[in-house]
């Protein structure tokens, strides 16, 4: 019996082999995951990356701040998109969220029960996992900024609790730990005395409809805005809407989204990419980081 079917034997959620990532992220590019496992619960997870300690494991939520590359990536590969998607009320203002959930979501069962803070996930595409780990933030809001304490677990599938000060938190990035995974966090919100975070999320919502370029494959904002500056208003000031390499070409709406064709491969994405940042500093001097993650074998 070999190592998969072993595993495969001891846990409850899908472990398979070659998957391809393509619908499981957002620009729908990218390569095959050598082990793909999608856990059933928290517990599950536990025993899985206990029994795959060694080994080299890749988190992804909805794959929304990623770019996975057209060879694939080696390893496990642990999906959290159809699960650990729960949350818990403590009293009238503390939820405990899971890091599965939408970002959307955890913004609309906030807004229902009448509590504010929250709103701006709305217009973030991810999930809190990686909201958590990027400090995810639109609409002059930071997932952090409400936060209590997490929840991580480690490669050999212990939990540990850890609060806010233990993190070094900047901008788009938190410092964590490479062999720890967020798996939940909680949060302390404030009662919404006007009693319209229903009314901020579809304003956002409205707002994000008629500058963005919502429908069509993208991975949400690709570049950090330089301090005091907007990556995409330097970009449109660049002439660069509308620039394209193979399948990928920068949104004639929004010029800090990347679109990708249905024959778009990654490395198109990629190229495109640094191409930009190169042709942004040889203007302006200006060096352009992206908020995108690169994974995979390039």
């Amino acid at each position: 019996m070999n190592k998969i079917d072993k595993i495969t034997q001891k846990v409850k959620g899908n472990l398979r082999e070659n998957v391809s990532l393509k619908d499981y992220n957002t620009w729908k590019v990218g390569g095959k995951a050598e082990y793909f496992f999608e856990p059933h619960d928290l517990e599950d997870l536990k025993i899985f990356l206990n029994l795959t300690s060694d080994e080299k494991v890749t988190f992804l939520g909805n794959g929304s701040n990623v770019l996975i590359r057209d060879n694939g990536i080696k390893g496990y590969v642990v999906c959290l998109k159809k699960s650990l998607n729960n949350f818990q009320i403590y009293g009238k203002n503390k939820f405990i969220f899971e890091a599965g959930l939408s970002c959307m979501k955890i913004a609309q069962i906030s807004a229902k029960h009448n509590l504010t803070g929250l709103e701006f996930l709305c217009g973030v595409p991810g999930t809190l996992g990686g909201a958590l780990k990027m400090n995810a933030g639109c609409y002059g809001g930071n997932i952090w900024n409400n936060i209590v304490d997490v929840t991580l677990i480690n490669k050999r599938g212990n939990l540990v609790k850890r609060t806010k000060d233990d993190f070094k938190i900047s901008y788009r990035n938190v410092e964590i730990d490479e062999n720890n995974f967020f798996v939940s966090a909680s949060f302390n919100l404030k009662e919404n005395k006007m009693n319209n975070s229903q009314n901020i999320i579809k304003d956002f919502l409205k707002d994000r409809r008629s500058n963005q370029p919502t429908g069509l494959p993208s991975c949400g904002s690709v570049f950090k805005n330089p301090k005091n500056l907007f990556a995409a208003k330097i970009l449109d000031s660049l002439g660069l809407k509308g620039y394209r390499i193979g399948g990928a070409y920068v949104s004639e709406k929004h010029a800090n989204f990347i679109i990708a064709e249905r024959s778009a491969k990654s490395e198109d994405i990629e190229k495109l990419i640094s191409f930009i940042q190169k042709k942004v500093y040889e203007d302006t001097k200006i060096s352009l980081e992206t908020e995108v993650k690169f994974i995979g074998t390039k």
